[in-house]
């Protein structure tokens, strides 16, 4: 597994597993942040639309979005 932990030679984190999201959930490592955005499972119209405008804006930049957490 690669490291989870931010530093220069990691500077940005992409989970590549469930293992790797299990092990940034039980470390306390999730922050949403400008890359990582985390969501419960949409329910609501409105739900989706939060959640199309979060995914357009990782089409900038990209970014991780994680859903059910």
């Amino acid at each position: 597994m690669t490291s989870i932990y931010l530093s220069s030679d990691n500077p940005r984190w992409v989970p590549r597993s469930e293992d790797d999201l299990r092990a940034a959930i039980d470390g306390g490592l999730f922050e949403e942040n400008h890359h990582l955005d985390l969501k419960k499972a949409p329910g609501t119209k409105r739900d989706n639309r939060e959640l199309a405008r979060d995914l357009a804006s990782f089409a900038i930049d990209g970014g991780t979005l994680v859903i059910g957490v």
